[in-house]
């Protein structure tokens, strides 16, 4: 269906976060009459996307990430929706982030002590890495509020008729649930790997453990133990940076396809809008159209600026370890637990990554869609304003790494090309480091 200039629409007033308290928010231009969706009829926490994604940030706290307070609470609202220095989110992220450094610099002495290779390498790199990712998400959390409140203010055309509602907060779940719940299923078959190989190594070795559990810390945590004496209360303290560490590392992934997802939703429902008025040639429609194109270009800018580093590290951990995975498959296993825990584990590696790379591609997809749906237009429908859209969606835009990459469609074969040249690197370490970092056998004492 053809729309039959409207005019230029605008969002809802809003002040101090709260719309007008009239059913209909009306504005006279070029003759017209236009209007957006009643206040009433929007609902917030379906359709807007802070509150849709703060629904999972609250619960990302428990584990040390996004220490933000009333994280999903009105952005104009004072006093809310702020980084409180002297809070509990604070608190459970300086324990997570100090533990991370704890364990890797524990590591590297501990490698140092008995030598590197490809294998071992692998734990303070994690170790470094995810907290690294949490400083990050530190800074992105001091951003927050402001990223927010500029993010609201481009949605807000969204919202205004013919767009159609979206339900923004049941992609966010099903999708959040999805990655967390197979990462919630990897992470109970690792510590049944792990409770298996304690268990085996007890049987080889004959230990006489009168406390399971001891024995259970001291080799699942050589690192640490080999630096700091035995103690149940940091046995808990270490837990608790295992599971926050690699929740972290899983969900930096999902919070970039979340992000994402919000972004290529939106142009979605302009793509959705272009399409229908294929034959038109109001320039008050195509002005507008234009205008709400340009807002999603400036916001998809303004999140790169501000998830860039995160974009950067999360892409670099995820190679790395899709590398360590790879040569991994050349190493024999112990037991058919390990051997079905290692394929879980690869496979979830690989599906995350993918579906990472998969939905924020999707930004540079729809975006360059607005320009192929333009070039459809016949030449007695062309204006000035249409002119100027096929000229800014030439382009497109993209999810990118401070600018050193743009996640697209062809990253799939760029990545696949690295892995591939790093995997023959990894390779030659790895024969050349045989016999290298292996601890002494049997070395549990009680």
């Amino acid at each position: 269906m053809i729309e039959v200039d409207p005019g230029v629409r605008f969002p809802p007033l809003v002040y101090q976060g709260v719309p007008a308290a009239n059913g209909w928010q009306w504005l006279r231009k070029r003759r017209n009459v236009t209007f957006v969706r009643a206040a009433e009829d929007i609902d917030g926490w379906k359709e807007r996307f802070h509150l849709a994604i703060g629904s999972v940030l609250r619960w990302a706290r428990l584990f040390g990430v996004f220490p933000l307070t009333n994280i999903t609470a009105s952005n104009d609202s004072d006093g809310l929706q702020q980084f409180r220095y002297l809070s509990f989110p604070v608190l459970l992220c300086a324990l997570a982030a100090g533990g991370g450094v704890m364990v890797m610099i524990a590591a590297l002495v501990r490698l140092e002590r008995i030598g590197f290779n490809a294998l071992n390498i692998a734990e303070p790199i994690f170790y470094g890495m995810c907290t690294l990712l949490n400083i990050l998400f530190v800074r992105l959390a001091l951003q927050w509020r402001e990223f927010m409140r500029y993010w609201n203010q481009r949605e807000e055309f969204f919202f205004a008729r013919p767009y159609g509602a979206v339900n923004l907060r049941r992609r966010v779940l099903s999708m959040t649930s999805g990655v967390l719940g197979l990462a919630f299923v990897e992470h109970v078959m690792y510590v049944i790997n792990q409770v298996h190989n304690v268990h085996q190594e007890s049987l080889t070795c004959r230990y006489n453990a009168s406390n399971p559990i001891r024995l259970y810390a001291m080799l699942t945590f050589s690192s640490v133990y080999s630096s700091f004496p035995y103690h149940p209360l940091l046995t808990t303290y270490l837990l608790y940076i295992t599971v926050s560490l690699t929740f972290l590392w899983t969900f930096t992934d999902l919070f970039i396809m979340l992000l994402a997802t919000g972004i290529a939703c939106r142009f979605g429902q302009l793509n959705q809008r272009i399409d229908s008025n294929l034959r038109s040639g109001s320039q008050a429609i195509w002005s507008e159209l234009r205008a709400h194109y340009v807002g999603l270009i400036e916001l998809t800018e303004r999140t790169n600026r501000v998830i860039g580093p995160l974009v950067i590290v999360s892409c670099a951990n995820d190679m790395y370890f899709l590398c360590l995975q790879t040569l991994n498959t050349v190493e024999a296993k112990a037991s058919p637990i390990n051997e079905w825990y290692f394929r879980y584990s690869f496979t979830f590696l690989i599906l995350r990554t993918s579906l990472k790379l998969w939905y924020t591609a999707e930004v540079a997809e729809r975006s360059m869609q607005t320009h192929k749906l333009v070039q459809k237009i016949r030449s007695e429908f062309y204006n000035d304003e249409l002119d100027i859209l096929r000229i800014f969606s030439q382009s497109g835009v993209a999810i990118s790494g401070m600018g050193f990459f743009e996640i697209n469609r062809k990253i799939f074969l760029g990545m696949a090309g690295s892995i591939l040249t790093y995997e023959l690197v990894l390779l030659r370490f790895h024969s050349s480091s045989k016999g290298a970092g292996v601890d002494n056998p049997c070395s549990y004492r009680e």
